[in-house]
């Protein structure tokens, strides 16, 4: 399997995350973890936030920002993007030095979302089928407006003949 893992807060936690030179350490477990994927002949595929070429290089790269959803301050961008740049180099550097070999890659941010067979990350949400999956019922009592009721009220006036 092609497995990506995301670096900020589910390989490595931070001393103090809005500091690029701060101490990096390793989630519990997390050395191990790897170890024992790599043994069983998985590819694992390094990813993070820190690889958003839209912080590194330019902001249009973001789709919210073409979109016109999320606006960005120029001058704001133009001074957090040398700390972007450095927070990928740190996580490189990270990599290269305490998990030699371990990676098969690194995400550049080139690709956008890892096309893998499966996903470890801290801010992820399994949807799909399985004690641990969530499907759209649940995400939508989560963090939606009640709807359902009304969406199937309405599906089942459609297919009584109703129509209103």
């Amino acid at each position: 399997m092609i497995i990506a893992i995301d670096f900020d807060g589910t390989l490595v936690q931070h001393t103090s995350p809005h500091d690029p030179d701060a101490h990096l350490l390793f989630t519990a477990g997390a050395r191990e973890g790897l170890a024992s994927l790599r043994a069983a002949g998985h590819v694992l595929l390094l990813y993070s936030a820190r690889a958003n070429r839209s912080l590194r290089e330019d902001p249009q790269l973001d789709p919210l920002v073409r979109a016109g959803v999320k606006r960005v301050d120029m001058r704001r961008w133009a001074g957090d993007q040398a700390f972007a740049e450095q927070r990928y180099q740190q996580m490189v550097a990270f990599v290269e030095k305490e998990l030699p070999g371990v990676f098969a890659a690194i995400d550049d941010g080139q690709q956008g979302k890892p096309l893998v067979d499966m996903l470890i990350d801290d801010l992820a949400m399994r949807y799909g089928h399985g004690a641990t999956a969530l499907g759209w019922r649940a995400l939508a009592s989560l963090w939606g407006e009640p709807v359902y009721n009304q969406v199937e009220e309405h599906h089942g006036r459609e297919a009584s003949g109703s129509g209103t």
